[in-house]
């Protein structure tokens, strides 16, 4: 909305607001600050034969479209809807991997046993968005690094991996902590957070501070490094905490603007005999 004095918009005003956007190819008004820092919300953008769609602003889901035959690889306790003819069963290997990074020990395999389409619903096991990655994408170079638990599931050829940190001041101070999920193949992966997801792929040696908390995943070509917060009184006082992630590219970047243990912490109820 702009600002109105007496029903009508000032010039000066709304000259500001013309010279501060511009409007993109959705014939959208797009700040030109924003899209000059390379940094933009995340949209979903579906190849150009989708075998997927997401529906919902918040607690969204994904139904995956299954030819004959083919498979999709989930969290347990996804599943929201799928056809009569598409199965479910689960496997227990690598589970060592996949507890010390945040998942279930088991997986979920839903898989169409007819030839004729099929369909599966999931949704993540928490409030939040759901962002699928295609592996193949330039921007994510056939791998990415992400935070413990942030999986929720795939289809095609995808390995999952536990990435182990061994710098600790990176691991205690990174904020992706010592275990890490790092995903790689050909498929397409579809990861949950909540809050608002914002995406950055960076130019070769380009670099880019982050909150350590607001780190969701990067491609595995980017190197991540950790760097003071500021001085003394910022680190104590500044409410950033003691040391920022610092990304250097090439690759994409993805951060959220509130991870999952800051929205439990939001909406925890208060402490019997508070205030009183």
């Amino acid at each position: 909305e702009t600002l109105k004095v007496g029903g009508c918009t000032p010039p000066e005003i709304l000259e500001r607001h013309i010279t501060m956007a511009e409007v993109d190819e959705n014939g959208l008004l797009v700040l030109k600050g924003l899209k000059a820092s390379g940094w933009s919300k995340f949209e979903v953008q579906y190849p150009d034969e989708p075998k997927y769609s997401i529906t919902g602003a918040d607690s969204q889901v994904v139904t995956v479209q299954l030819a004959g035959k083919e498979q999709v690889y989930s969290e347990p306790g996804t599943m929201m809807y799928m056809s009569t003819y598409v199965t479910g069963d689960t496997e227990c290997g690598g589970c060592l991997n996949r507890c010390c990074s945040g998942e279930s020990c088991c997986t979920m395999i839903f898989s169409n046993t007819q030839e004729e389409l099929g369909f599966v619903g999931l949704t993540p096991n928490f409030p939040s968005k759901v962002i699928p990655i295609d592996l193949t994408s330039e921007a994510a170079q056939g791998a990415i690094v992400c935070k413990a638990g942030s999986y929720m599931a795939h289809y095609g050829e995808v390995e999952i991996e536990t990435n182990l940190e061994c710098n600790p001041c990176k691991a205690c101070c990174g904020g992706a902590g010592f275990v890490q999920q790092g995903l790689k193949g050909t498929g397409t992966v579809f990861l949950n957070s909540t809050g608002t997801i914002m995406q950055k792929v960076l130019e070769p040696g380009e670099k880019i501070v982050v909150d350590t908390d607001c780190v969701l995943a990067w491609a595995e070509n980017v190197e991540m490094e950790i760097q003071s917060a500021g001085g003394c009184c910022a680190m104590m006082g500044g409410g950033e905490g003691l040391f920022n992630t610092v990304f250097v590219g090439p690759g994409l970047v993805l951060v959220s603007s509130m991870n999952r243990e800051k929205y439990q912490i939001a909406v925890a109820p208060e402490p019997e005999g508070r205030g009183e």
